[in-house]
């Protein structure tokens, strides 16, 4: 293990100061490098020769799987959860290992769903106030800097990780992931409480210069969209309708997409989506209890249920629970979303 590494995420789940300049424009581009390069068994090619929106592991090496609903700044969750110590069961050893061990180890494979940026009900008194400094021309300011400050320690973290484990620890694009504030391809810029995503912009080009907020965009654009993996699928967002290979793969090219497995709303949906993308892509012997899973709309308690019990989602803003997908028994929301604290 990297003590080096471990070192670094202890200091940044803390979130005490805003990330160094050269020090994030470094791993910044470090991990696109890496994304860039993820042209392999488990993500193939698009069309336009870069790596595609589908990572597919449905033929890779079974390993149980640690599911990470929205984390929206939360660096001490993902911190949480790299310390938390998993069931022997769940990983088929007397020894307990924790996330951050088993992910060393190659012992599991961690995927995150997205939504990195932006506190959201939690920081809602920090973002008004930070409205009122950004009205006042202050896009740096205190409240706003303390926001920047939790959200970046959290990206930070998670390209510290996906460069450590490149093949065993992933993010998917969530509808946050959007630093320019783009309208178009896919996206739409971002405002609940006050003017977010502006805010956010604005502040990262007066804060960290236009290079780095350039390359931040470039992370985002390349992170992908669906995963697949022997027992279910994962998103974002609930997948607005059935897709094919073809599109999955295209993905990124193509903002209908884009938009179908990021921003989908509940009651939005095609009836029926779920269960056409599990029959197509899941292993069909595990087809009968198999699950797609998603964060984007915030749920009570442990999960909510949708497409007759095949859609599962578990993204509770107030709780800092994964779901653990095991190799040899069906998943069971009840007892397989867990707490890491």
């Amino acid at each position: 293990m990297d003590s080096l590494l471990l070192t670094r995420l202890a200091e940044l789940s803390s979130a005490e100061k805003l990330p160094e300049h050269d020090y994030f424009f470094s791993l910044a581009d470090a991990v696109v490098s890496v994304l860039d390069k993820e042209i392999c068994g488990f993500r193939e090619k698009g069309r336009n020769g870069k790596a595609g929106g589908l990572l597919d592991f449905s033929d890779e090496r079974l390993l149980p799987l640690i599911l990470v609903p929205d984390l929206h700044a939360r660096a001490y969750f993902l911190q949480n959860i790299m310390n938390f110590v998993l069931p022997s069961d769940f990983l088929g050893s007397e020894k307990g290992f924790s996330v951050i061990e088993a992910l060393d180890g190659k012992l599991v494979r961690l995927l995150c769903v997205g939504d990195i940026l932006h506190s959201e009900l939690r920081g809602r008194a920090r973002w008004l106030c930070a409205q009122m400094e950004f009205d006042d021309g202050e896009v740096t300011g205190d409240f706003m800097s303390d926001e920047m400050k939790e959200g970046l320690s959290l990206l930070s973290m998670l390209m510290e990780l996906k460069c450590a484990f490149p093949d065993f620890f992933h993010v998917l694009k969530g509808n946050h992931e959007n630093i320019l504030n783009e309208n178009g391809r896919g996206n739409f810029s971002f405002g609940k409480f006050c003017n977010e995503g502006e805010m956010c912009r604005n502040f990262m080009e007066a804060f960290y210069g236009d290079e780095v907020t350039y390359v931040v965009s470039c992370f985002e654009k390349a992170l992908p969209l669906v995963a697949v993996f022997d027992n279910c699928m994962v998103s974002h967002a609930e997948p607005l309708r059935p897709y094919s290979r073809e599109e999955l793969v295209d993905a990124l090219s193509n903002g209908d997409v884009i938009r179908g497995l990021t921003w989908t709303a509940n009651g939005e949906a095609m009836d029926g989506s779920v269960w056409a993308l599990l029959s197509n892509f899941v292993n069909k012997e595990k087809l009968k209890e198999a699950r797609y899973f998603a964060g984007h709309r915030p749920v009570r308690g442990k999960y909510a249920l949708r497409q007759n019990g095949r859609f599962v989602q578990f993204h509770n803003p107030s709780a800092q629970n994964v779901a653990l997908v095991y190799t040899d028994r069906a998943f069971d929301p009840e007892r397989h979303i867990v707490s890491v604290v």
